[in-house]
């Protein structure tokens, strides 16, 4: 027996005898041999496959002429081939394959090999559901932290400076009795579903909703300074309360004639955040005074009307027009907080032409026309011009 022999004797051996599928295709991608590992593969024998076009073991035409791009052409043109492709059983089942094709030139012919990947692929398809399923309790940040490892899945906790976010519907609780619980449901899932889009367009990490309540903080698992954090949170605010104009009319729409509005509290502050709870059931969640107050703030805010401590306005007082309001007492504080109410942007007031600017040497003027007291401000403008007008006679 010759060494070409030999070789032929043991490449027959392998090819008949290996735990991994083998189909061989000519230039036209007619099967012209298979192994009996692959035959068991797809459920079909060999007699049913050999010259056939290899179409026949693809789910449909157009994935046929796509194997073709991706693989066939590439493994003739010098490229090795390693891809995941689902086929077809003689049972029309789909069975995922990892089919692997070395570099052929001038060849006629193609030997691919084939290893059944069902079971990792369905598996791997669950995980993703779950963790698609999972992603719903979780916040986006939250979540991208602990699946790519950034954060620990244990009790653990650290202060950190927030900007805090708390919300309720005004008159909720009064219509809760009046409908039905389908109309209930459908009320507050579309008014948490707009709110959250809301919280997650400006960067904010949605702790939880409490019936019709929502927690927002600013600060963790991202950041970005103190400052963009307070002043992310307020403009979020501010778009929830122009959000709400849009549901009213939607809810009058529905049959609700109560005129239901949203109040807000926001405050800025060092609180503990992380994971709390028990070693089988944790929460990613805010504690501390500066929440309190936050909640405290949102308590003491009137229909419509979005309070922040003097920590926030101090961080957004040059981007956000506040009017100043009064001091409240809150438990666990000894001295009184002061309250500002967020009124609008300054972008927003000079795209709607309500607030002037003008700076140059020697002049300074900011002036919001929204503002209460207009009697007063144009007696001080009048009183400017006044003394102008006798410097200049001098």
């Amino acid at each position: 027996m010759n060494q070409n022999t030999d070789k032929s004797s043991r490449f027959e051996q392998v090819f008949y005898n290996t735990g991994v599928g083998i189909m061989i295709v000519d230039k036209d991608r007619v099967l012209i041999e298979v192994n009996p590992k692959f035959c068991e593969m797809l459920g079909f024998t060999k007699e049913e496959l050999i010259g056939k076009n290899a179409e026949i073991i693809h789910l449909s035409t157009e994935m046929y002429k796509e194997f073709g791009e991706k693989a066939f052409n590439q493994v003739r043109n010098n490229k090795t081939v390693n891809l995941d492709w689902p086929c077809k059983s003689k049972n029309g089942q789909t069975v995922w394959c990892r089919i692997a094709g070395d570099p052929v030139i001038g060849a006629d012919e193609v030997l691919w090999t084939v290893v059944d990947i069902t079971e990792r692929v369905t598996s791997q398809k669950k995980i993703e559901e779950l963790t698609t399923k999972l992603s719903k309790y979780l916040s986006p940040q939250v979540y991208q932290s602990i699946f790519s490892g950034k954060q620990n899945v244990k009790i653990e906790a650290y202060r950190k400076k927030l900007t805090v976010f708390f919300s309720d519907i005004k008159g909720f609780t009064e219509i809760t009795d009046r409908l039905e619980p389908e109309e209930l449901s459908s009320l507050l899932n579309s008014y948490l579903n707009e709110m959250s889009k809301i919280a997650l367009k400006f960067g904010g990490t949605i702790d939880k909703f409490i019936g019709d309540a929502i927690l927002i903080f600013f600060g963790d698992p991202e950041s970005k300074g103190d400052k963009e954090d307070a002043k992310a949170c307020v403009l979020m605010a501010l778009e929830m309360r122009e959000r709400m104009k849009y549901l009213r009319k939607l809810w009058e729409d529905q049959g609700i004639s109560n005129p239901l509005d949203i109040r807000i509290g926001i405050n800025t502050g060092y609180c503990n955040v992380g994971n709390f709870g028990s070693e089988d059931r944790l929460d990613y969640t805010i504690i501390g005074g500066e929440v309190n107050l936050a909640s405290r703030l949102e308590s003491s805010a009137e229909i419509g009307q979005i309070l922040i401590s003097h920590e926030t306005y101090a961080l957004i007082k040059k981007d956000i027009i506040c009017e100043k309001k009064d001091e409240i007492n809150v438990k666990g504080i000894a001295h009184k907080i002061q309250t500002y109410q967020v009124i609008v942007s300054n972008k927003s007031l000079v795209r709607k032409n309500m607030f002037l600017s003008e700076n140059y040497d020697g002049f300074n003027l900011e002036l919001d026309l929204n503002i209460s007291k207009k009697n007063q401000v144009v007696a001080s403008l009048e009183k400017v011009l006044k003394k102008l007008k006798k410097h200049d006679e001098h």
